[in-house]
């Protein structure tokens, strides 16, 4: 079981993180990090340390690295982080305080998370007392960098693959009518994190109307599963070694429906054409296009996202998603500044996730499985299959 990364491991990130110093000229690079799931990656890629609550900072300089975290989470943190600051004031002043002692007055800073994690007040606090410093958003210079996963990396997430699909396992075997969606995914909590896993995000897509599934993601509800009904259940979690991975098939109750399995098609073939086709250097966008062209041509449309990047955070770089111009960080499409990762890498670890759905939203379909592109192609780290899965009544 992969619990923390060895050192070398972590030398070998703090060195690609001085890379991107050099190569864009910045003074040091701030990240932050809070413990939203999606905005907590940085800091345990850097430090080892998985954050469960609250936020921090991590500087890294051409020498030296330091994390800093609220004084409360004294009481309350990863205990093999090495080079951990706990500020009786505040973390911020605590950041300023290095950068004054480092003489870094002037400049260009790059800092992961300013435009979508950075409290205002810290950021003005920053703005205030070091006016001379260019604050800049290096987001997405940092994803170009995790978007290449280590051996070591690679390991954690075929680890965490084999402990959500135990979690799937359990609920094939336990779920049946009459469970609510909250009893039929329950004994997947207790398999996982028994298994290691740290942080879950458990989702389920259904529908009042027997034989459909309205194409939105939401908690697991109290809400009774029916004889021939449809269910799509969707699990995320991280591994021992803090990174995500997903898993999500689909169940039919009873009576098959023939839209809902024509439909549960077409996200298979999405699924099967990404599995052939996703090799080092083909275009995220590319592929995209390709499954839109598959769901216009059967007369219906993708809805979600259709794939991503994941690691130490849920969703990363690069976006299998049809590109647009923003310049907005956080939206999960290629912008502008996403053209170095437009193209799939060799160690690029992608979640795939086609959804298909009727124009009229009434009825869709959504699977999901993670990929490792190696030199050769994509591996599917599931061998199960994307059959609907047939649940016998009660």
């Amino acid at each position: 079981m992969i619990i923390s990364i060895e050192k070398s491991e972590r030398e070998q990130r703090l060195s690609r993180v001085r890379s991107l110093i050099k190569e864009k000229g910045y003074k040091a690079i701030l990240f932050v990090a809070d413990s939203y799931l999606g905005k907590k990656g940085s800091l345990r890629y850097l430090f080892d340390n998985h954050l469960i609550h609250r936020y921090g900072y991590g500087i890294v300089l051409e020498e030296g690295q330091f994390q800093i975290l609220p004084s409360g989470l004294h009481w309350c943190t990863d205990r093999r982080v090495p080079d951990t600051l706990f500020p009786k004031d505040h973390e911020i002043l605590k950041v300023v305080r290095i950068f004054r002692k480092n003489n870094i007055d002037s400049g260009i800073v790059g800092v992961i998370g300013l435009n979508n994690t950075m409290k205002i007040e810290d950021y003005k606090y920053l703005s205030q007392e070091l006016p001379n410093i260019q604050w800049v958003d290096a987001s997405v210079a940092f994803e170009e960098i995790r978007s290449i996963k280590s051996e070591t990396e690679i390991a954690g997430v075929k680890e965490a693959n084999r402990i959500i699909e135990a979690g799937f396992d359990r609920i094939i075997e336990h779920i049946r009518p009459g469970m609510t969606e909250e009893e039929a995914v329950s004994v997947a909590y207790e398999t996982v994190h028994a298994l290691g896993a740290k942080d879950t995000l458990f989702l389920t897509l259904s529908s009042e109307e027997k034989g459909a599934v309205e194409p939105i993601f939401l908690n697991p509800r109290p809400r009774i599963i029916k004889d021939n009904d449809y269910l799509i259940v969707s699990l995320e979690i991280t591994g021992p070694s803090g990174h995500w991975v997903e898993h999500s098939r689909m169940f039919c109750f009873g009576n098959r429906d023939e839209e809902m399995e024509r439909l549960a098609r077409l996200v298979a073939r999405g699924i099967d054409y990404a599995e052939k086709t996703m090799k080092p250097g083909v275009k995220v966008t590319d592929v995209q296009a390709e499954l839109e062209r598959m769901a216009a041509d059967a007369g219906t449309v993708c809805g979600h996202l259709t794939g991503h990047g994941i690691g130490m955070d849920v969703i990363e770089r690069p976006f299998v998603a049809r590109q647009t111009g923003t310049s907005f960080i956080g939206v999960e499409v290629p912008g502008e500044e996403d053209e170095q990762l437009l193209y799939l890498k060799e160690g690029m670890v992608i979640s795939f996730h086609p959804q298909i759905m009727n124009p009229d939203m009434k009825k869709s379909a959504y699977m999901s499985d993670v990929f490792v592109i190696t030199e050769n192609g994509a591996e599917r780290l599931s061998k199960r299959n994307h059959e609907v899965i047939l649940i016998k009544g009660r």
